[in-house]
């Protein structure tokens, strides 16, 4: 009883800042109670759509529903519900979700109170709130699944690789960390995360066979919904700033997708290195990253993840309870991405209407910053992991061999 109102405290702070920004975000007030929650009214007109037969690929509106089949299923209760009610519990349940993200990688007590409030200020938390996006709840799916850390249960309720494969299927760029199991040597969890993500695809083509089939054969036309507004300048994606530099000329689309296959496979190794070396906090935050930038569309809001990342770093930087694992420069570089993508400096620059097919060269060094430093950032983790020695190993069979990295060397904790 005593740790749940002790948990309940803690959570007031944020709870309530959090539904302050996701009422006031984008024109909304506060009271009455008006939060103009574009992308959750989205989410809820796919789910009332499939309820009536109909095809949420192809909504009435500018805005379209583009995740892939099993989101709108998931959608449906969200249709049911009264809109306050959502929006309330959603915005709830993405500050408990970023709690829960924080917690984990190694923030408690007032500490975690005070730092999680703070972080619903961060420019792509406080879009997310305010649009009502759901890229919170992913990297919550993610870092929970993954990373090892404080639990609110002694045991996993599922086994681990579910989480990861729910992630993929109700948005497709988590499908990376699948890869990354199987390449860390988590052959469970990768065997569960396939799995589980074959069944659940499956199980959405039974409730919307019709649009499931439509959407999977688009994607594999290299379809993804959006048209021209690819190019529009907060989707900090590698395909993006290609595009956007060179334009829509022939081959072009093509660089651009190569392009983010070598980010990927460059973030992918930088994430297995540090993931042998027992730094798997440090390893699913890269993997993160890798995500961003490497997916077609990285909208400034999907950027959640420079929030963990940037805990884990600093907690890194602090002498205490033991000395930096990480060489400072490295830590630094990583804030300065984290820094770098929270400020937004390309937001001054001109936008909308296509115009930024005719960015300068400078503008388009502006818009691209992002990648470079994020390209920076995931090079200089793969030379940092290949200098330092390895761990010792007493040669267990390979999956034995992470988890006990990873027991060696859990996350770092700030307590209060």
């Amino acid at each position: 009883m005593r740790r749940t109102v002790r948990g309940a405290l803690i959570c007031v702070l944020p709870v309530l800042t959090g539904l302050w920004i996701g009422a006031i975000e984008f024109g909304g007030r506060r009271l009455p109670w008006t939060p103009n929650m574009v992308d959750l009214e989205v989410y809820r007109e796919a789910g009332r759509v499939l309820l009536a037969g109909g095809d949420f690929y192809a909504l009435p509106g500018r805005l379209q529903f583009l995740y892939p089949p099993l989101a709108a299923v998931l959608s449906v209760p969200l249709a049911l519900a009264p809109t306050t009610l959502v929006q309330v519990a959603w915005t709830i349940g993405g500050v408990l979700a970023l709690l829960a993200v924080l917690h984990r990688v190694g923030l408690h007590g007032w500490v975690l109170s005070l730092v999680g409030t703070a972080a619903l200020f961060v420019e792509p938390v406080r879009q997310t709130l305010g649009f009502g996006q759901l890229g919170i709840f992913l990297v919550a799916l993610v870092v929970l699944d993954l990373v090892p850390g404080p639990r609110v249960f002694t045991r996993r309720v599922l086994p681990e690789g579910f989480w990861t494969a729910l992630a993929a299927c109700i948005k497709l760029t988590p499908a990376l960390f699948v890869v990354y199991l199987l390449l860390v040597r988590r052959m469970r969890a990768f065997v569960v995360a396939v799995v589980s993500g074959v069944a659940l695809t499956l199980a959405a083509a039974v409730f919307a066979p019709r649009q499931s089939y439509g959407f999977w054969t688009r994607l594999a036309h290299g379809d993804t919904g959006l048209g021209g507004s690819i190019v529009y300048f907060t989707n900090q994606s590698v395909l993006a700033d290609v595009i956007r530099a060179f334009g829509f000329g022939s081959g072009v689309p093509l660089l651009g997708l190569a392009l983010s296959a070598v980010v990927a496979a460059l973030g992918t190794w930088a994430a297995v290195l540090w993931h042998r070396r027992g730094e798997v906090a440090l390893a699913v935050m890269l993997g993160g990253v890798t995500t961003l930038l490497a997916s077609p569309v990285s909208w400034l809001h999907h950027f959640v993840w420079i929030v963990p990342l940037a805990v884990v770093l600093i907690i890194d930087l602090l002498p205490f309870p033991e000395p930096p694992r990480l060489p400072q420069w490295f830590s630094v570089l990583g804030l300065l991405f984290c820094g770098w993508v929270a400020a937004e400096p390309f937001q001054n620059l001109p936008n909308s209407a296509d115009v930024e097919l005719s960015w300068t060269l400078e503008e388009n060094l502006i818009g691209s910053g992002t990648l470079f430093i994020g390209v920076v950032l995931l090079v200089a983790a793969v030379v940092v992991a290949r200098r330092r020695a390895a761990p010792p190993s007493t040669d267990p069979p390979p999956e034995d061999r992470s988890a006990d990295l990873a027991a060696a060397r859990p996350v770092r904790e700030v307590r209060p």
